[in-house]
């Protein structure tokens, strides 16, 4: 009853908000969706419909069956998770996910075995980390390495060792014969236009919440900054551009920002993975230590590099 109550509390407390400030909610709206339009659309939809396509039409065995004697030397997945490895790491967030929850799904990997992969494997891709944050936003391209070491290492090495525990076998129906009609491409085509119109629904109401935060609280810059991290990654990292921190506080605050994702990348993932019950607080406990650990390891390389 208390939950319900909170619940009902802050949809109200957010209805107000909109309709007290208008113009502040429309800013907000719209550059979340002038975002979602723009970056993640583009971006994410061609993969979300490809990556459909190579799901329900089993050629996914086709670049499992040669890329798997090298990964699991690396990652010892199954043979299906290989593909969720691959493409969570290739792809990023958050189809990391929902390769993972679809190939649950279909029944390609254990329930166990999806988890562990849609935790570890839900990053956010190497183009947005040197290209945006280290080269647009940070300024700070000198440290590349040190940040996919810092962002990539503790989730990878988590997943080695929870895999290596569970040592995940192949489903019995995972070598299914490849293929590929018209039905299998309307409905990769749709299932990735669903799937993005979530993540757009979510990164606009987000943002009014981010929007709320700096309308209500102007006294403590700093807990805005830390807060909106928190709660969407991309506005979040935006905001450091101007932050008046010295750059060796600047960059593991990035750091811990991007590797938790922010509780808007949470939503899209939870929404994505929605047709498999992962451990919703298992996700976020380690996302936060992977954070934790990654602001560590940034401390040090930024510390290194600008000294003190």
């Amino acid at each position: 009853m208390k939950k319900n109550n909170l619940i009902l509390l802050a949809l109200l407390t957010f209805i107000l908000f909109i309709l007290t400030h208008p113009a502040a909610s429309m800013e907000a709206a719209g550059s979340g969706l002038l975002l979602w339009y723009e970056q993640l659309l583009p971006a994410l939809l061609p993969l979300a419909i490809l990556s459909n396509l190579m799901v329900y039409s089993n050629y996914m065995q086709a670049v499992t069956k040669y890329l798997y004697p090298l990964t699991r030397r690396i990652v010892p997945t199954s043979k299906s998770g290989c593909f969720a490895f691959l493409g969570g790491m290739l792809f990023g967030f958050p189809m990391g996910s929902k390769i993972s929850s679809d190939l649950v799904s279909r029944q390609k990997i254990s329930k166990a075995e999806g988890e562990i992969l849609s935790i570890c494997f839900n990053q956010l891709s190497p183009v947005f980390i040197s290209g945006y944050l280290l080269s647009s936003v940070l300024e700070m391209p000198q440290l590349t390495l040190q940040s996919y070491a810092a962002l990539y290492l503790p989730p990878l090495l988590y997943a080695v060792a929870c895999l290596k525990k569970l040592r995940p076998q192949d489903a019995k129906n995972a070598a299914s014969d490849p293929s590929f009609h018209f039905r299998i491409i309307d409905a990769g085509i749709m299932n990735g236009f669903e799937s993005l119109t979530k993540l757009g629904g979510y990164i606009i109401l987000f943002s009014i919440l981010a929007a709320a935060l700096h309308t209500y609280n102007t006294k403590y810059p700093l807990v805005n900054l830390a807060c909106t991290g928190l709660i969407e990654v991309t506005t979040g990292v935006s905001y450091l551009k101007h932050s008046t921190l010295p750059p060796q506080y600047v960059y593991p605050l990035a750091l811990f920002f991007v590797s938790f994702g922010g509780l808007c990348g949470f939503a899209q993932t939870c929404s994505l993975a929605s047709s498999c019950t992962f451990s919703k607080k298992r996700y976020l406990t380690c996302r936060l230590c992977f954070a934790i650990v990654s602001s560590i390891l940034g401390f040090f390389f930024a510390y290194g590099a600008f000294g003190s």
